[in-house]
């Protein structure tokens, strides 16, 4: 990430957002002048004294339950929704992307709703027209540039206009959940764009609902529940804490948990080792899908951590080519209390797993924290490498034993071909053998 200012990018104090609620369809003019009647409602909170500081350079996350706020919190920052209490102080050029086709105008060609949205973000002509191939290029639309982009699919729409916000080049970048329609290769493209924003001291703030997208950009993490700031601090803890209150089913606010330590770790104990290995096989060279492993991590207490709280270790398997990990548990996720033992002395957790999963290169990480504040002790990036080796005719990630058979028997095949019988795919008439029931040998004469 690149050295961040010291002014803010963004700054949001005591922030009140109220939308009324009516319990009944609004009278109209007539009938409040004539009835003297006032229309039934509730005031629902949507923000309820949010407060935020986000520095030039960070990349943070907005997670939380439908209805916690987020979006409108990513739009008050985008200074659409004005405030009903409290501040938004923007320091620098804002782009946005908040919804679905947002500021589009669909009967206008795509080529067009570029140099209206680029206009509207503060660009001049010029600068459009020299940004304008890359633009449509990343967006990946060139076939239809000129085709109104009210026939533009859901995909079109996101990738337009993603492609334009980025290539204005702002110094705040406000992403909502929109990419979630993009396919997985526009996903990780939009994902590498913004990671470059922040590493040249851009700002991100991105909501999404795919914690995935949140844990491979953000390095910071806020938690939103009714209106409210219940968690602030860095992705690890913060995205542990929100699926934790996910699992616990928690529907009121809990009070803030700031956290400022270093997403390392806090060094109170340490990750001393941890050996990866495969019964049968060689951890060093390629073993086959399916096969059984186990991690020994040996933990060793730095300070004196005995009554306050058990621990949890816990492992992560990804791979380096995808955005997030393919695999995640915890010991305190699975109800297991790990007792902190004494300054100097160690103890080791073992995970046994089997390596379900298909052909490529796996790292394994270690995370060592306190289970009840998910403060983090320590973390070992890289502690084990595998490399998986699995059937060449299956891609992805991981291996579902499909079985595939095949109905067919008005298929018609090449006649010097030799098809399967009609129980595994083929015809039920063929050149080269008797049609059922029919003789095809020539008549006598």
């Amino acid at each position: 990430m690149a050295e961040a200012d010291d002014a803010p990018a963004i700054v949001v104090e005591d922030l009140h957002e109220i939308f009324r609620i009516y319990k009944e369809r609004p009278p109209g003019l007539k009938e409040r002048l004539y009835r003297f009647r006032r229309a039934d409602f509730t005031e629902f909170h949507a923000l309820n004294g949010v407060s935020l500081t986000i520095r030039h350079g960070e990349s943070v996350g907005l997670v939380g339950h439908n209805g916690s706020g987020k979006s409108t919190l990513l739009k008050c920052m985008a200074r659409i929704l004005p405030a009903d209490r409290g501040t938004v102080t923007l320091g620098g050029r804002v782009a946005t992307l908040l919804e679905l086709g947002a500021g589009f105008q669909p009967d206008l060609s795509g080529r067009e709703n570029v140099y209206l949205n680029g206009s509207i973000l503060g660009l001049t002509r010029r600068e459009i027209a020299a940004s304008f191939d890359s633009i449509v290029d990343f967006a990946g639309v060139r076939d239809f540039i000129d085709t109104p982009v009210r026939n533009y699919s859901s995909g079109m729409y996101v990738r337009l206009g993603f492609a334009i916000a980025v290539h204005v080049d702002p110094d705040i970048l406000l992403v909502d959940e929109v990419l979630s329609v993009g396919d997985a290769g526009f996903q990780e493209k939009s994902l590498a764009r913004m990671r470059s924003f922040s590493e040249r001291g851009k700002t991100v703030v991105l909501v999404s609902h795919a914690l995935e997208a949140v844990e491979s950009l953000c390095d910071r993490v806020v938690v939103l529940e009714h209106g409210q700031v219940i968690f602030d601090g860095p992705t690890e803890q913060a995205l542990t804490s929100y699926r934790r209150r996910l699992a616990g089913g928690a529907s009121e606010p809990a009070a803030v948990e700031a956290v400022e330590t270093d997403p390392d770790g806090d060094g109170r104990a340490r990750v001393a080792d941890a050996v990866l290995t495969v019964p049968g096989h060689d951890p060093a060279g390629p073993v086959p899908s399916g096969a059984k492993a186990r991690l020994d991590v040996d933990v060793r207490a730095v300070d004196d951590l005995v009554g306050r709280g058990g621990l949890t270790v816990g492992m992560v398997l990804r791979r380096p080519d995808l955005p997030s990990a393919v695999y995640e548990t915890r010991t305190s996720w699975r109800v297991t209390y790990v007792a902190p033992p004494p300054p100097g002395e160690s103890l080791r957790a073992s995970f046994e797993f089997e390596l379900n999963v298909l052909t490529g290169t796996y790292l394994i990480d270690v995370l060592l924290g306190n289970a009840e504040t998910d403060v983090v002790h320590d973390v070992r990036r890289d502690a084990a490498k595998i490399v998986v080796r699995a059937e060449e005719h299956d891609a992805g990630i991981a291996p579902l034993g499909v079985r595939i058979t095949l109905d067919n028997p008005e298929g018609v095949w090449p006649p010097e071909s030799e098809p399967p019988p009609m129980s595994e795919g083929g015809p039920r008439f063929h050149p080269a053998r008797p049609r059922a029931g029919h003789d095809q040998r020539q008549p006598q004469g």
